[in-house]
């Protein structure tokens, strides 16, 4: 529906330009098209800031721009440079500012291709401005789409997401294998892509108002109730791979029960009046089912009393005599807005690029110069390798696009014919903007191509675009290489974040009655988006080519013993038995201090406590703590070089060599 809606704006305006013979009309089908793609979703007072922040914006970049383009190249190539800064650091407002940050650039960079006189730049800001409204219209007014859409669409993925998780651990079961047979690799990425999902639906439900309706309360339950349900495989999954043959059997049994209530949310989170009732009765089906594994037992129950707990939440209301137990997680925490270095420095990166690519295709003689720029803008990421990767998308997608829409033009010569195949083409644009950037381009190029060929018809649009958009990535690529970012840094932040956040929620996993059950959800989520974080930045850096430059081989040691801790942690929790101790609780306020304190890594006794650790006699969580502390002592060897940084040592042999060290010290 958003894309129908944002084809019909487009085509409207596009149809008139061309029935008057007004080709600056075109200004304000592009306007809407940018309109559309500024949207944000969620409440309409949200859409609405957003929208007419962007429509006032452009507005006035469009009169400064197209009015320094008529002072000659070095002033044009100045106010590039001033108005994409500005705009680049709308990234300090949060996820909202970013999108309409760049569309926001892209204005500045396509008006400054219009020089004109004060005068004519006001009426050229004019007709943007009615193409703003007209979409904003259409959005708010006219043809509204319902809030809750993109939420349900979101709460599905989620399902989606568990399902595939669930799916791949019945089938390592029923192949008699551990679960750790699928590999390391792919648990984290089940866990990374559940987390993300998770997470951005919980952003999503925030921009709705704080209204009791009963639709918002159904998705927040399914929301809820997935969560609960990822901690829970989480469990099963830690625990399969230290279980015997008949605790596997427990298990596939278990997870096949686990798959038909996951299969039960998904279906009915994708009604707009689910039905809790039928979600009650499968969760009843097997709850009394005996299981030889006390934990199997447990989180069985726990997960029937938190889906009959989901249930209730929708209509009609479900009868049912177990216990509402199961607590409701916590939504996001309200987002701080500070313009921080990484905003301005990106800022600026982005400014040169474009300010680069607005001179050299002045300098080319390039028939649509715009292009070029208006590519360097949106290939710019934060991260070099994120760079690389959008220019590549970038690209491709331009050479498809291009190809397509000269074929096109041969068939569907006649303007009339053109003006038809503007709407689909619109249409499919805005609906896979969030499937695929590469689709996503290959059908806006022939789009703004079938615009350009009708109102200011030409030869060799088709191939021009693709060359302009080549040109445009590349620079972005040259600028992005040349001034990297500090990602180094970052991911040094990120992993000690991911320790602190995993180690937060042990303790209060294994507090007793000491934490509520919401706030070990909540730390539960936050050690989760914590080591996503941290992995992601370990990814960029990794295409980036600095693996040993960044310590990443033990980056990935301490990802990895972080996940079994959680896991392991999980299991206790559902055991309903956490107990903690005196080892594990020194061990744990030792790997506190040595976050905080590196340089002392020689002399602390970290090192011994992991000695002692390694007798198999130990706890299964004593075991995840001292894997962590050996592999973080092996990455704080690396990284600060208390070791030769060309001696690729295990994480148990850099623990050994740091205790032989400082026994020689002593």
């Amino acid at each position: 529906m958003e894309g129908l809606r944002a084809a019909t704006a487009v085509v409207t305006l596009v149809a008139a330009a061309w029935v008057l013979d007004f080709p600056l009309l075109s200004w304000a089908a592009i306007a809407a098209f940018w309109t559309f793609l500024a949207d944000p979703g969620g409440a309409d007072r949200t859409r609405l800031t957003v929208m007419g922040g962007f429509a006032i914006s452009g507005t006035i970049i469009t009169v400064v721009a197209s009015s320094a383009a008529h002072l000659g190249l070095p002033v044009a190539a100045t106010a590039i440079f001033a108005l994409v800064f500005l705009c680049s650091l709308s990234r300090a407002l949060g996820t909202d500012g970013i999108q309409p940050g760049i569309l926001a650039s892209v204005v500045a960079v396509v008006a400054v291709s219009y020089p004109n006189e004060p005068l004519q730049a006001v009426e050229l800001s004019a007709i943007f401005l009615g193409g703003s409204l007209w979409a904003m219209i259409l959005c708010l007014l006219v043809w509204r789409i319902h809030p809750h859409a993109p939420i349900r669409r979101s709460v599905v993925a989620v399902y989606e997401r568990l399902l595939d998780m669930a799916s791949d651990m019945r089938r390592s079961l029923c192949a008699r294998q551990a679960v750790h047979a699928i590999g390391d690799n792919l648990k984290a990425d089940h866990q990374r892509s559940i987390r993300n999902a998770i997470e951005r639906t919980y952003a999503l439900m925030a921009r709705l108002p704080d209204k009791h309706d009963a639709e918002r309360n159904a998705l927040s339950a399914a929301l809820d109730l997935a969560d609960q349900m990822f901690a829970a495989l989480i469990a099963i999954e830690h625990h399969a791979c230290r279980a015997h043959q008949t605790d596997t059997d427990d298990a596939q049994r278990l997870l096949d029960r686990i798959v038909v209530l996951l299969s039960e949310f998904r279906r009915q989170s994708a009604r707009k009046a689910p039905d809790g009732r039928s979600v009650a009765a499968i969760a009843a089906i097997g709850a009394n089912g005996a299981s030889s594994d006390p934990l199997l037992a447990k989180i069985s129950a726990r997960c029937t009393a938190a889906s009959v707990a989901a249930a209730r939440r929708w209509t009609p209301v479900t009868e049912s005599d177990i216990p509402n137990t199961a607590a409701a997680s916590p939504g996001p925490r309200p987002m701080r807005y500070s313009l921080a270095p990484a905003v301005v420095h990106h800022a600026l990166r982005t400014a040169i690029a474009v300010g680069a690519a607005f001179v050299i295709a002045e300098q080319l003689d390039l028939a649509y110069s715009y292009w070029a720029t208006m590519a360097a803008v949106v290939v710019m990421q934060p991260g070099t390798s994120a760079t690389w990767w959008r220019s590549a998308e970038r690209m491709v997608g331009s050479i498809v696009g291009g190809a397509a829409a000269a074929a096109s033009l041969v068939m569907f010569h006649i303007p009339g014919a053109l003006l038809l195949i503007i709407f689909p083409a619109a249409a499919a644009t805005i609906a896979l903007r969030s499937v695929s950037y590469t689709l996503y381009v290959a059908f806006l190029t022939p789009l703004f191509i079938f615009m350009s060929e009708l109102l200011h018809p030409g030869h060799g649009v088709a191939w021009a675009r693709a060359l302009d958009n080549i040109v445009g990535a590349m620079i972005g690529i040259g600028v992005s290489s040349i001034w990297s970012t500090r990602l180094k840094d970052e991911m040094d932040v990120a992993l000690k974040g991911a320790v602190t956040a995993n180690l937060d929620y042990v303790r209060l996993a294994t507090s007793g009655d000491h934490a509520g059950e919401s706030d070990v959800v909540m730390a539960l989520r936050m050690a989760g988006v914590a080591s996503t974080a941290a992995e992601i930045n370990c990814r960029r850096l990794s295409l980036e080519g600095r693996r040993y430059r960044a310590q990443l081989d033990e980056v990935q040691c301490v990802l990895w013993s972080l996940r079994e801790l959680a896991g392991a942690a999980t299991v206790l929790w559902f055991e309903g038995e956490p107990t903690c101790s005196v080892d594990e609780r020194q061990l744990i306020a030792d790997i506190y201090r040595l976050l905080h304190a590196p340089a002392a890594c020689t002399t602390h006794p970290v090192s011994d406590i992991v000695a002692d650790g390694e007798d198999r006699g130990a706890s299964k969580l004593t075991q995840c703590l001292s894997a962590l502390s050996l592999t973080l002592v092996c990455y704080m060897a690396a990284k600060y070089q208390f070791l030769s940084p060309r001696n690729r040592l295990t994480p148990y042999d850099a623990a050994s060599s740091l205790r032989q060290k400082r026994n020689a010290g002593s």
